[in-house]
């Protein structure tokens, strides 16, 4: 993960499953508000289209899986498929091993999730607490992976630390507490948060174009970076906001269009009546 790139690859994973919780949950949350009703996040269903396919088949499970192992993979090789070098008996490049690790929890979140998807008999909240134990790891290796480095590059990692932890206890709660969907949306923001700072870390410590180095012992650098990441939640909450008011709009308009067909069936109903006995009068 020592470049932009190995930042950018988690940065986008978060950002994919940030995008999609985002749009379900607005979903689920319009479709809540329109009927009245209080709705679990786990018991709202689609009657038809994509969405339904995609509630079928474990889609979630299935990307972080592929995820997971790609992003395992791909540190493996870029430690060399080596933990321990034979010569000297050290141990080599394990911040890449740090990588390999968190990728394989996620992966295993995966796997559960797909096990719950095709009814496997496993303990009730098993999802959410291999989910919670994945972003655990993913917070306690970052803690401990920023021994000898800048200031700068210490004060970045900490900050993506402020949203890894309370997402770990988000995702908690929600295995006590499944049915609410404040939850799931507080955990979809610092989710998003997570990929976006992901992303931001890796332009700050490998800029991608020549002579734009940031000075990692500035203090000025380390106070802007505090200003970015409160840039990046606030930017994020109204992302959220748009999208649920896009779809809130959108579900408003497909019920009034249910509304009014409801009522122009026993209208046309009663047309086709009355057309009928005008024919029998002639």
């Amino acid at each position: 993960m020592g470049n932009l790139v190995g930042h950018a690859a988690p940065g986008s994973f978060f950002l994919l499953f940030g995008l999609w919780w985002t749009i379900k949950y607005s979903v689920m949350w319009a479709s809540r508000m329109g009927d009245g009703k209080t709705r679990s996040a786990q018991k709202v269903s689609f009657r038809s289209g994509p969405l339904r396919f995609i509630q079928r088949v474990p889609v979630e499970g299935l990307c972080k899986m592929v995820f997971g192992i790609g992003g395992l993979i791909n540190e493996l090789i870029a430690a060399h498929w080596t933990l321990v070098e034979p010569e000297t008996g050290k141990f080599h490049i394990l911040g890449n091993w740090h990588h390999v690790t968190m990728y394989l929890f996620f992966a295993l979140n995966g796997f559960c999730d797909i096990l719950i998807a095709v009814k496997v008999p496993v303990p009730v909240g098993l999802d959410y607490v291999t989910l919670s134990l994945a972003v655990a790891v993913e917070g306690l290796l970052f803690f401990y992976h920023l021994h000898g480095r800048g200031n700068l590059d210490v004060h970045v990692h900490q900050l993506l630390l402020l949203a890894v932890l309370p997402c770990v206890a988000v995702i908690g709660l929600e295995a006590w507490k499944p049915d609410t969907l404040l939850l799931p949306m507080v955990r979809t923001a610092f989710t998003l948060l997570q990929g976006t700072w992901f992303w931001q870390v890796g332009f700050i410590l490998y800029p991608p174009y020549p002579g734009h180095d940031w000075d990692l012992v500035s203090q000025e650098n380390i106070t802007f970076a505090t200003i970015a990441f409160c840039l990046h939640i606030i930017g994020i909450l109204i992302f959220m906001s748009a999208v649920y008011a896009v779809v809130y709009h959108v579900y408003q308009i497909k019920g009034k269009q249910r509304g009014a067909e409801m009522e122009l069936g026993p209208l046309s109903s009663d047309i086709l009546q009355d057309q009928s006995d005008s024919d029998l009068d002639q």
